[in-house]
């Protein structure tokens, strides 16, 4: 059943998502004791929402949404595990607040927006031995910045600025960083000598690229029978390679645990039911000089980082992969607002991160790689967030030994998945913004793509690769060119003029008072009448403002 269609959502009994929002969503003019009686309405209203959201879940939640919920496990799993065993995070109250991130996310949004560590400041305290109380630091910084950046919607003024080529670089920068990190994990195995071994990886990184062919590719019968015969389901459809890939690990994680000897103390035995805090008071311990190292090694090194992947490339990353899913009725045709995304990312660490919750991000790595194996909506979110919650509250306190058990070599193909998947999309953006018949451009801006990926690739810091690509569009690109066009289109002599007019107009009505409300509002009507005083500022980059 499609969204929003009224005749459907009539014959079923279900009633239109968006019809309960705006009920109890209109302000209220009336007194407060009529406030106080539409409160338990708005509440009704809000749990029948839930209600029929949850049926439209579960009528979503398909194989391949399943599949595509531990698209983001490559990134998610090592992340995790290595900040838990050096003790910067607490890892039940850590798996427990991202999975009801991903709950909540899940019910905000239909699609399938990841929840992921933020990976700087996973990477300063991995590679600086941060304490918790200097990550929860970090976590809580982001929350300020991202929830003034959504609020003010200063992220559209970072929006407009930052050009549709140099996101294409990013996403092409940050793929290819994915996709070494899991061939790297790889290579450091051995070849046959454990089960964990580079020949794994090879075998399944050639049935995962056999199952993830294109359906619609004209197969030969051989090839056509045998992909039906080695496949659990037909092969016209999407193969949950995420599901068989993690199915696996469980599978070799359950044999290792329980054939090991475990000399050397490697895993956590015997396992243990319950026995770990869902929940923490994190923040009464936090000093001065833990909120100074969270926001300097920390929170400023991630604040680029965020802005730019988590939330420009992942609203362009949406749009690109459900175009059926844009607002045509809205003033913008996304299919999630960069306000909401930077707003959902501040509140997400400002309100859990003081319980224990590590910090957390969406990002455009975790879509791509959901999306490729198999993800759609919503529903892949929310059944990876309910079983976070339950990894979280049952087996809390043997999580890390369970995950640390997976082989690396289905962690590495689960990277190496994610990061090919994002870069071949930044590559088909990269084509996308510009004419193929005119290659001048063409090349201007490949030339800022690549010159994006290479410095994220090298150095591997997402802001410089960010600020590289924008000195090179500014440059060598038109970014001089658009920013000089939009000044000579602008009569700034007018609109100091119009801004002094209004100014006065507003100074007299407040110290006369009613008197000369009818004059002002007739002032207002004849200065929006005239077409140059009217005139609105266009955006510095038209590409840019498209993303």
């Amino acid at each position: 059943m499609e969204r929003g269609d009224p005749a459907e959502d009539d014959a079923n009994g279900s009633i239109d998502e968006s019809a309960l929002l705006s009920s109890f969503e209109q302000p209220s003019v009336s007194s407060t004791n009529n406030e106080d009686s539409q409160s338990p309405n708005a509440l009704r209203h809000l749990i029948k929402w839930t209600w029929y959201r949850t049926k439209e879940l579960w009528s979503q939640l398909t194989l391949s949404e399943v599949s595509g919920s531990v698209g983001d496990l490559g990134t998610l799993i090592p992340l995790t595990i290595a900040m838990a065993r050096q003790r910067s995070i607490y890892l039940a109250p850590a798996l427990f607040f991202a999975g009801l991130s991903n709950i909540i996310t899940g019910y905000s949004w239909d699609v399938p927006m990841c929840v992921q560590p933020m990976k700087a400041i996973a990477a300063v305290a991995i590679s600086e031995a941060l304490s918790v109380e200097q990550v929860t630091a970090a976590g809580m910084w982001m929350g300020v910045f991202c929830v003034v950046l959504g609020i003010t919607q200063l992220i559209e003024l970072v929006n407009i600025i930052v050009p549709v080529t140099v996101v294409s670089g990013l996403q092409l920068g940050v793929g290819l960083r994915l996709a070494g990190t899991g061939i790297v994990m790889i290579s450091d195995l051995p070849w046959v000598s454990q089960a964990d071994c580079i020949l794994l990886a090879i075998l399944l990184s050639l049935l995962c690229m056999f199952w993830l062919r294109e359906p619609n590719e004209a197969y030969t019968p051989f090839v056509r029978t045998w992909r039906n015969k080695i496949c659990c389901v037909d092969a016209r459809g999407q193969q949950p390679v995420g599901l068989y890939l993690l199915l696996l690990g469980v599978m070799f994680a359950a044999i290792e645990l329980s054939t090991t000897d475990n000399e050397n103390g490697q895993y956590d035995l015997p396992l243990q039911l319950f026995g770990a805090p869902i929940a923490t008071n994190a923040i009464t311990s936090i000093t001065w000089q833990d909120w100074k190292v969270g926001l300097l090694q920390g929170a400023i090194p991630q604040l680029p980082l965020t802005t730019l992947n988590s939330v420009i490339s992942v609203c362009c990353l949406a749009h690109q992969l459900y175009p059926e899913k844009r607002h045509s009725s809205s003033t913008t045709d996304a299919v999630v607002s960069r306000r909401e995304v930077c707003i959902s990312v501040g509140l997400m660490n400002l309100v859990f991160c003081p319980f224990g919750s590590m910090p957390n991000c969406h990002g455009a790595g975790g879509l791509a790689a959901q999306h490729r194996l198999g993800a759609r909506h919503g529903a892949s979110v929310v059944f990876l967030g309910i079983n976070k919650v339950f990894l979280a509250i049952f087996f809390g306190a043997s999580a890390l030994t369970i995950l640390d058990a997976i082989p690396n070599a289905i962690l590495g193909i689960m990277l190496a998945i994610a990061g090919q998947e994002l870069s071949t999309t930044g590559f088909t953006l990269l084509l996308s913004s510009s004419s193929p018949n005119d290659k001048l451009q063409l090349r201007k801006n490949t030339v800022i793509c690549i010159v994006t990926a290479m410095v994220i690739v090298g150095l591997g810091a997402t802001h410089y690769g960010a600020l590289s690509g924008w000195a090179v569009h500014m440059i060598y690109g038109d970014g001089l060119t658009d920013f000089y066009r939009w000044l000579r289109e602008v009569d700034w002599r007018h609109c100091w003029r119009k801004r002094q007019s209004e100014s006065r107009e507003d100074s007299q009505v407040c110290a006369v008072g009613t008197g000369h409300e009818t004059e002002h509002s007739a002032n207002m009507s004849d200065t929006s009448s005239d077409p140059v005083l009217s005139m609105e500022v266009e955006p510095i980059s038209s590409a840019s403002s498209s993303v």
